[in-house]
């Protein structure tokens, strides 16, 4: 016998209710019926049978006599055959009747066996509808803020944002709970938040009245800390299309000194070495809305020890913590106090994980400017783990520069390996370029900067030879520790001391160049003419070419130069401030025996002399100018044609003056040429 399909749990369900409805008018007789499915009972029926159903939701019974069916849910039989289920019609084997009557219809063999549709439909309008949950006061009052605030952050609101806030905080003042325990709670947070925000002046200033005396524990909570950044933002914040008002000025400063005034003393040292807190401080430091005392107060209440404070003849904060520790009247003791208690905090900085906050970067700032080299080992070896961190900002990468000095071999591969993926980004970036000039200085280790850093950057070589940064990293490498290229301060920084790198720096150089030489060569043959009419790129220029003079790259700059000139009529980027610059600079690093790779002949014949008129009128006088007091060949060859054209010059002069054109340098090549020893 073939196996029966079973009905889902929704058919079965509304079987049951069927045979519930059909079994309503009372009657005579009696009968009795059994079935495996739910749907049970005793009832009176018409007629007489009896049968057996194989479907496992099929009734299996028999009854006797005559009368119309009871109320206990049993339908009317007919009398039905093995195997089908006692129904008003005869089915055969194998088939159902569908939920609405009428014709049966077979079950499909290989098709879902959960029926979707009408039938759905109906089970679900026979379900009995779930009663409606009944909200308590508490309940109701956070339904209707959870409202408001949805309101409040649709940028379609009907209503008045201020008048919102104000239901809001109606709401929030009828709750059993304060509201500082609200903002703990991250619905509450993000509802003061926007209060805030889309409030006016006095819900702002009611929101601080009201969580004054609060402020020193929800700096540290989790979800507070973050109404608190918000609470110092908006209570300074006046118009910015007009000047603030006497009145408004006076309100902003009563507002600034009712919120600090939970910073002080151990609430604040507390705040300063908590994840959360050190947060809000690291805000209060840096906002615009706090004045710089108030600043340097919170700063030094954590910097400076009280034995040193207390002692010292100036107010706290009335200056800077460096300048405070480079005083000549501050004695050793003093000193030797503060370097300790700085080193404590920087330690317990990194114990907490605070290295990511701007405020932590003057610490380290402070003390490694003033550590001794052990001291300096003993930091390093507590937070090279994170040094990463200290490169988001400038204090950082100071404290940076001289933690790299002593760091070991091993702490350098971690760390770069922990700066992979951002070296190219690091190049181009105006704080952390010196970190990178710092890193080539002092890691011994060539091949590993080959692999990461150095191969980054052959990634996308071409911006950062042109980039205002970039540029200085590669020239660098190429000349290092020139005076003419690099500024003092560049200078100072990759001349720290560096006690733990052993190779020698020529050495290191020489391997650096032989893997940059060849890219850099490249993206320099590609344009030359380009190179040197960029404000930056023309140092990096100088820098190869210093390094090692290539007659390739001469001969296309002066090939550059020369179809430009061509194509232009004029001169075109030839004649730029920025070209002539680069010009000058290179014809200085020429040496004595160039041969083929002359450039001041070269550039003479090809570019120059065909247009000798444009280039006296342009600031190509001045490389003129240089090449007669280069003498030689070519300097004699530029004073001569210049005296066998004077007069068509000076015409060209006197017209150029007339279109309020400079001409100095052409002045000072026609002085130069009259002089006696330029024949």
């Amino acid at each position: 016998m073939a196996k029966k399909k079973r009905l889902s749990k929704p058919l079965q369900r509304a079987k049951r209710q069927r045979d519930a409805k059909e079994g309503g008018a009372g009657g005579k007789g009696k009968g009795r019926g059994r079935g495996k499915s739910r749907s049970k009972g005793k009832g009176k029926g018409k007629g007489k049978g009896k049968g057996k159903g194989q479907n496992r939701s099929s009734t299996r019974g028999s009854g006797k006599g005559e009368g119309s069916a009871g109320s206990q849910g049993e339908r009317p039989e007919k009398k039905a055959g093995r195997g089908v289920r006692a129904s008003a019609g005869k089915e055969g084997r194998g088939t159902k009747r569908k939920l609405g009557g009428g014709q049966p219809d077979k079950w499909p063999s290989k098709v879902a066996r959960r029926p979707i549709g009408t039938e759905e439909a109906v089970i679900k309008d026979d379900d009995k509808k779930k009663p409606k949950k009944i909200l308590g006061p508490r309940q109701k009052r956070r339904r209707e803020v959870t409202l408001l605030y949805s309101e409040l952050i649709n940028p379609g609101r009907s209503r008045k944002a201020t008048l919102i806030v104000s239901d809001i905080l109606k709401v929030l003042d009828e709750r059993a709970s304060s509201l500082a325990q609200y903002c703990s709670k991250e619905i509450g947070s993000r509802v003061v938040q926007a209060c805030l925000k889309w409030g006016g002046r006095e819900h702002r200033r009611k929101l601080l009245t009201t969580l004054k005396d609060d402020i020193p524990k929800l700096t540290i909570d989790r979800y507070g800390h973050v109404v608190v950044l918000k609470l110092l933002r908006y209570i300074a914040r006046t118009s910015t299309q007009r000047r603030p008002t006497e009145e408004e000025r006076k309100a902003r400063t009563r507002n600034l000194r009712e919120f600090l005034e939970g910073f002080h003393g151990k609430n604040l040292h507390t705040a300063f070495y908590h994840r959360h807190g050190c947060r809000v401080i690291n805000g209060i430091y840096f906002s615009e809305a706090v004045g710089t005392k108030e600043k340097r107060r919170i700063f030094h209440e954590v910097a400076v020890p009280p034995a040193v404070a207390l002692t010292r003849p100036e107010v706290p904060g009335s200056h800077p913590l460096r300048q405070l520790l480079q005083a000549k009247d501050l004695t050793q003791e003093h000193r030797t106090a503060m370097t300790d208690h700085l080193k404590e905090v920087a330690e317990k900085a990194v114990d907490k994980e605070l290295l990511g906050f701007d405020i932590v970067h003057l610490v380290f700032q402070a003390f490694c400017e003033i550590a001794s080299e052990a001291q300096l080992k003993e930091l390093a070896e507590k937070c090279m783990g994170g040094a990463p961190y200290l490169l988001s900002s400038k204090p950082g990468a100071d404290a940076f520069l001289r933690l790299l000095g002593v760091a070991t071999a091993k702490q350098k591969k971690d760390l770069c390996r922990d700066l992979k993926g951002k070296f190219h980004a690091l190049a181009t970036n105006e704080v952390d370029y010196v970190a990178m000039i710092r890193l080539a200085t002092t890691v011994d280790d060539t091949v590993l900067l080959s692999k990461t850093m150095m191969a980054e950057w052959m990634a996308d070589l071409g911006a950062i030879v042109f980039d205002k940064y970039g540029h200085r990293v590669l020239a660098w490498i190429f000349q290092p520790n020139d005076s003419h290229l690099f500024s003092p301060y560049e200078r100072a920084c990759a001349g720290l001391p560096m006690p733990t790198s052993l190779k020698a720096p020529e050495t290191r150089k020489q391997e650096l160049v032989r893997v940059l030489k060849g890219p850099v060569r490249a993206v320099l043959l590609e344009d030359p003419l380009k190179a040197a009419a960029d404000m930056y790129a023309k140092d990096l220029l100088a820098a190869y070419m210093s390094h090692d003079w290539d007659a390739e790259l001469v001969e296309a700059l002066v090939a550059a130069g020369a179809k430009e000139a061509i194509a232009d009529g004029e001169l075109g980027r030839l004649s730029s401030g920025t070209a002539t610059t680069a010009l000058l600079t290179l014809l200085k690093l020429q040496p004595a025996g160039a041969g083929s790779a002359d450039l001041a002949g070269l550039l003479w014949r090809r570019c120059l002399e065909p247009r000798l008129a444009e280039a006296v009128t342009s600031r190509c006088a001045f490389v003129l100018l240089a090449l007669v007091k280069r003498g030689g060949e070519t300097g004699e060859a530029v004073a001569a044609a210049v005296k066998r054209q004077r007069k068509e010059l000076e015409a060209a002069v006197k017209a150029a003056e007339k279109g309020d054109k400079k001409v100095d340098g052409a002045r000072k090549l026609l002085a130069a040429v009259d002089s006696p020893g330029s024949a």
